[in-house]
């Protein structure tokens, strides 16, 4: 990339590891394995996991979604523990953005409720943080395979108006 026609200056910031938070860990000669592990452990202090009475060792979970699927639940009981919703939420939502796909429906769910959300919610997340828990010391694996180079794939294609986008038009961006 540095000898390209771009001309990109590329400096040394140290390990990408230390600027994300996310641990790269080689397999082998292929593969590598992407985990957040503080991130992992914060979730689980924020949720009282880690030092409480509930015995979350022995209540782990093995699959981060519970039954049924969330609803609004207008009639269910408040929540009872003091932890910010909110928080949790986007924590998870980092984390499975990043290096836990496993946990991104589960935590969809649980964003869903961030404005009022009821005790069903609550043990919702619980149950996401005790599959956490239970698998802490887990990442996502990838293989690259170098005969196809680097793919970069968007999220929009700006409705196919590509060649028409300025951003200096309001309309056309």
């Amino acid at each position: 990339m540095q000898n390209g026609k771009e001309n990109f200056i590329l400096t040394d910031e140290g390990d990408i590891d230390k600027l994300l938070g996310i641990e790269i860990q080689h397999l082998d000669d292929k593969r590598l394995e992407l985990k957040q592990p503080f991130l992992v452990e914060r979730i689980c202090r924020t949720l009282g996991l880690i030092d409480n009475d509930w015995k979350a060792e022995t209540n782990s979970k093995k699959t981060p979604v519970g039954k049924p699927i969330l609803n609004k639940d207008l009639e269910g009981k408040p929540r009872k523990l003091k932890w910010n919703y909110r928080t949790a939420v986007g924590m998870l939502s980092y984390l499975q953005g990043n290096t836990r796909p496993k946990i991104a429906m589960a935590t969809h769910q649980t964003a869903r409720f961030c404005i009022d959300p009821k005790l069903s919610h609550e043990q919702a997340i619980m149950h996401i943080g005790r599959y956490l828990l239970r698998t802490a010391d887990r990442g996502i694996i990838y293989e690259p395979d170098p005969s196809k180079g680097l793919e970069c794939y968007v999220d929009a294609d700006f409705a196919g108006g590509w060649s028409h986008a300025d951003s200096e038009d309001a309309e056309n961006v």
